[in-house]
């Protein structure tokens, strides 16, 4: 570094001194040759190495018209999940993707217009803008069946309404079509500021539930409060146990829905009253095996575990009737979009920024 030379950027690491230079780099140039988009074709994004971001691309593919059933859709937005994270950094075993609708893609929603649509295709046209759920949805096309489709709803712009597939029906299918959430009844909803616990928030005082949730920070607590919850808690602190039985006079909640693992899981189930049914989202401690005690369930409470990937597999036509269910609930001014940012294309590496 005490060289008497005209270097102002320098870096010193293992291998030694490094200093930058532009350089011709003839197999970039072959690369953009070959992954130059061409008339017809689009784009949709790969990772070459789980684990690392900076391996994510977009490449060129030619779509496929559809056939039978099937819809084409120009994507418009794309929502951005957990799992497509979680995917990509390589932090997802294996197991979570089996049997799953998106299977080992990125992007699992979007919305966007149709394009073509196959000779069976009864309910939508070109030009129709739709919501979806479909694998591989960071792309400029998608073709999936039309049972997996729904129009956007007149309430709800295109952009945000890439936010409603997979928080809303999860949730949904979660509290009304598993937990039978009734009027009057109390539910915990830990993460609650996340997106499904948001879209939880909008279902359960739809329902006429009295709503107790958790979240991270103060500024997430002050935000669900001005929701609508009746109460916000600490989500990292396992005091929440007995504040909600403190708040419920004793009595328990009857529904939980959860994302906690571990102890705090096992404190969640701690909170139910007799019948109350307890919903999983969190997926740890699936994979870790984890044990419970059946003792608490001896009051006639009822588990439920979701996943809408695997909804979507397995039970279509219940997956399609619910999206259906939904999109009235938006048409009729009941649920609203979540809250989102929208980033171009070129910061798919850098989302939070």
């Amino acid at each position: 570094m005490a060289h008497p030379d005209e270097e102002r950027e320098l870096v010193l690491d293992l291998h030694g001194v490094s200093v930058p230079r532009v350089v011709h780099a003839p197999g970039l140039d072959e690369s953009a040759r070959h992954n130059r988009i061409g008339a017809g074709a689009g784009v949709h994004l790969q990772i070459g190495r789980q684990g690392s971001l900076d391996s994510l691309s977009w490449q060129s593919f030619a779509p496929v018209r559809p056939t039978g059933d099937e819809v084409e859709i120009e994507v418009v937005a794309t929502g951005l999940n957990f799992r497509d994270v979680m995917w990509a950094l390589g932090l997802l075993p294996e197991e979570a993707l089996e049997d799953g609708f998106a299977g080992a893609t990125l992007g699992m929603e979007c919305s966007g217009i149709v394009r073509r649509t196959g000779p069976d295709v009864t309910r939508f046209v070109p030009g129709d803008s739709v919501i979806t759920f479909a694998p591989a949805c960071f792309a400029t096309h998608v073709r999936v069946a039309e049972k997996a489709v729904a129009p956007v709803p007149s309430t709800v712009d295109i952009e945000a309404a890439a936010t409603i597939p997979v928080t809303f029906l999860t949730a949904y299918y979660a509290l009304v079509e598993l937990a039978r959430l009734e009027e009057g009844e109390t539910i915990l909803i830990h993460g609650g500021a996340g997106g499904v616990g948001l879209a939880a928030l909008q279902i359960a005082i739809w329902r006429g539930a009295r709503v107790i949730a958790t979240a991270g920070s103060p500024e997430k607590r002050r935000l669900l409060t001005m929701l609508g919850a009746e109460h916000v808690l600490d989500s990292r602190s396992l005091v929440f146990q007995d504040e909600v039985m403190a708040i419920s006079g004793g009595k328990g909640v009857d529904v939980v829905l959860n994302s906690l693992f571990g102890e705090a899981m096992e404190r969640s189930i701690a909170t139910l009253r007799p019948f109350g049914r307890f919903v999983e989202l969190g997926k740890r401690d699936y994979y870790a095996n984890s044990r419970i005690g059946l003792r608490p369930f001896r009051q006639n409470l009822s588990y439920f575990g979701v996943d809408a990937d695997q909804l979507l597999t397995h039970r279509p036509a219940l997956a399609a009737r619910l999206f259906r269910e939904l999109v009235e609930r938006f048409e009729d001014g009941v649920f609203s979009a979540l809250p989102y940012r929208a980033f171009a294309a070129n910061r798919v590496t850098t989302p939070s920024g």
